[in-house]
């Protein structure tokens, strides 16, 4: 398999944290997504990381899709359960998690505008969808933490991306989700993929 990155995409490594799990990193070949712009377009249309390439030529365009597909392979623990009911949870913890990720994305891209001033609507929008996300985590923190399903490794890369790119102190008022994270990103399929710019 292969699959095309960006090392410090917090999405690459929810995938490359989800094959640690599983003991799949061997079989994964890291491609530098940016390498060759015009053939990583003809895989990816959308232009994003991460994308794997499958043993058998599929292509999949979203670490949300790559990270399911990575836990339906052979070997370490199931990551999405598969009961309907408790496989929807970890689907609407993993929405949850990944708005919260979006927000923040659309936050710095918005900061970072050459050629006009931030918008504070859209920075207080933005911002808000953060806050309310984090205190649902926090506040139902053994649910999305306490079991060994895929959304404890989403909120570990969460957090360490929030650490890079978030202007404001996401652990204010937030000590147990603080706690945990500081204990879970020394886990080995943590350590392993955390990539600091």
């Amino acid at each position: 398999m292969k699959l095309y990155q960006s090392p410090t995409s917090p999405f690459v490594r929810m995938a490359r944290a989800t094959a640690e799990l599983k003991g799949l990193t061997s079989r994964i070949e890291l491609m530098d997504a940016r390498a060759d712009q015009a053939a990583f377009e003809k895989l990816n249309p959308l232009n994003k990381v991460p994308t794997l390439v499958t043993d058998d030529g599929e292509v999949l365009i979203e670490s949300r899709l790559i990270c399911q597909y990575l836990d339906g392979l052979a070997g370490g623990p199931q990551l999405y359960p598969k009961d309907d009911g408790a496989r929807r949870k970890i689907l609407q913890q993993e929405a949850l998690i990944h708005g919260v990720m979006d927000a923040s994305v659309a936050r710095r891209m918005d900061q970072r505008k050459p050629d006009a001033p931030a918008s504070a609507w859209w920075e207080e929008r933005q911002k808000r969808k953060v806050d309310i996300g984090l205190n649902v985590i926090e506040k139902a923190l053994g649910d999305y933490t306490g079991n060994n399903t895929v959304t404890p490794v989403l909120v570990g890369c969460m957090c360490h991306f929030l650490d890079r790119v978030c202007p404001d102190d996401w652990r204010q008022g937030r000590p147990g989700l603080a706690k945990w994270y500081e204990a879970y990103r020394k886990e080995p399929h943590m350590a392993k993929t955390e990539v600091n710019e």
